[in-house]
């Protein structure tokens, strides 16, 4: 088990890097963007439809490597006055109901790529109209590696629970 989690947990660091790196081609086009609008007089066509797909897949890819690092935002006020254990239980609890969520979430998606790639589909929000299919592959890949990522911190929680109390 330690291993499968220990793979799960290199693939997530994977993707989050690779949602970071995003932010160079982002910020590329926006500065070419404002560049080429302001400067040259020439606003471009594609900056707008690339700027938010790389955007949503930054933040959609990040997701994992948030979880993984325990990143998300909590409310402290409550989980501060609680003990470990208490919080090992509601994480359970939330990672419990959250994977097979997240398990057939990706499975749909699938089921989408497959007939957006089938047809053809296009964004048809710009000139540039490019193909959905790339979008819906990140989609589907951040709600893969979200309930892999999901299912390792259950594990790592159930044992959090089961491992012997300090002073007991």
């Amino acid at each position: 088990m330690q291993s499968l989690i220990r793979l799960i947990d290199r693939i997530t660091t994977v993707v989050g890097i690779g949602a970071a790196l995003l932010l160079v081609p982002l910020v590329l086009a926006t500065c070419y963007e404002v560049f080429s609008r302001y400067v040259m007089n020439e606003p471009t066509a594609w900056a707008y439809e690339v700027g938010y797909i790389l955007t949503g897949s930054h933040f959609l890819l990040g997701l994992a490597y948030t979880l993984k690092r325990d990143l998300h935002i909590r409310i402290d006020v409550f989980t501060g006055l609680m003990s470990k254990r208490t919080r090992a239980m509601i994480d359970v609890l939330a990672y419990t109901v959250m994977l097979p969520l997240l398990v057939w979430l990706t499975w749909m998606l699938v089921e989408y790529l497959i007939v957006g790639y089938s047809r053809g589909e296009r964004s048809g929000q710009s000139s540039l109209n490019p193909p959905v299919w790339p979008f819906g592959l990140v989609f589907t890949v951040r709600f893969a590696v979200l309930a892999l990522q999901v299912f390792v911190s259950l594990v790592k929680s159930v044992w959090q629970l089961r491992a012997p109390r300090v002073g007991h």
